[in-house]
């Protein structure tokens, strides 16, 4: 995969967490709270630091990303993918939000 290629799906998967993280702000704002069992809140509230966290390490990705193009790197083999989704907090049920995918290349003949 040309490393262009993978910056822009790296910024389009930073997009899309933003994008869920609004939404999901949005739609959390419409709740009761007060309505909400503790552990409901608690899981919400935990689930805010993990989506802050992907978006933290996927802008970080980006910008690693774009450094590697300027050092000049034209191809990947292999780029991280993240893809935002809701997810419990305890560890036996925990799902990644994070993938390493082999980059797709393409022969032209």
């Amino acid at each position: 995969m040309l490393i262009n290629d993978a910056i822009a799906i790296a910024r389009a998967d930073m997009a899309r967490v933003e994008r869920f993280i609004r939404r999901r702000d949005s739609f959390l704002d419409a709740l009761d709270w007060h309505a909400l069992p503790d552990t409901a809140a608690f899981e919400a509230s935990m689930l805010d630091d993990l989506l802050d966290d992907d978006l933290a390490d996927s802008a970080s990705y980006v910008a690693w990303l774009e450094e590697l193009a300027a050092e000049g790197v034209t191809a990947l083999t292999h780029m991280l993918r993240f893809d935002p989704h809701c997810r419990p907090r305890h560890a036996d049920r925990d799902t990644p939000s994070l993938t390493f995918a082999p980059a797709r290349t393409s022969i032209a003949s």
